[in-house]
């Protein structure tokens, strides 16, 4: 009896010993640029932005990258400090709002205005570190406008941007994305 006492501790010991430490779990958020103060907008010049859409591997906050031999590395550590579609949408809009050119507002908030407006539909269908590109996105955007109580479309802007990493990590990887979405964004608010 003593001699399995003995045993069962020196293994409890051990284990305590061989465990790794707890890695330090890391958050990311895009820079949100900042909404131009007491902007006065005309009703005609309001853009509706739907929720970004994002496929629904991307849309996690775990940190994505794409590896060699078609492989995906979802992050273990490495999070987006909120959902990547509720994220890239109200930075959407705060970069959208800052250029002055429109007033943008998320399509679910209460508005019913009958006169004429735009709205943005975003789709994103590539949000991902990638193993000789970078960051990678890419997608598609659509610019309706609202005439006579019926969306017509517009135009339609197919995008895709890559961003070499400037070093190795995950904060190289988060200030790539930026640089994509602020390509993005500029692309965007040119066509407004």
């Amino acid at each position: 009896m003593k001699t399995g006492l003995v045993t069962f501790l020196l293994l409890f010991c051990l284990t305590g010993c061989i465990t790794n430490p707890p890695q330090p779990v890391s958050y990311y958020q895009l820079e949100v640029n900042s909404v131009a103060d007491e902007k006065q907008a005309e009703l005609n010049r309001v853009l509706l932005v739907d929720k970004v859409q994002l496929i629904e591997l991307f849309d996690q906050q775990a940190l994505v990258q794409f590896q060699r031999d078609s492989k995906v590395n979802i992050a273990n550590f490495h999070f987006w400090a909120q959902p990547p579609s509720d994220m890239l949408t109200w930075n959407l809009i705060n970069a959208l709002n800052a250029t002055d050119k429109t007033t943008a507002i998320k399509s679910d908030k209460f508005y019913r205005n009958a006169q004429e407006h735009q709205r943005l539909v975003l789709e994103i269908n590539e949000f991902a570190g990638h193993f000789e590109k970078g960051a990678v996105m890419s997608g598609t955007w659509y610019l309706y406008q609202y005439k006579e109580g019926s969306y017509q479309l517009t135009q339609v802007q197919p995008f895709q941007f890559e961003t070499a990493l400037e070093q190795d990590g995950f904060s190289a990887l988060v200030s790539a994305h930026q640089r994509n979405f602020n390509q993005l964004t500029t692309q965007i608010s040119k066509q407004l």
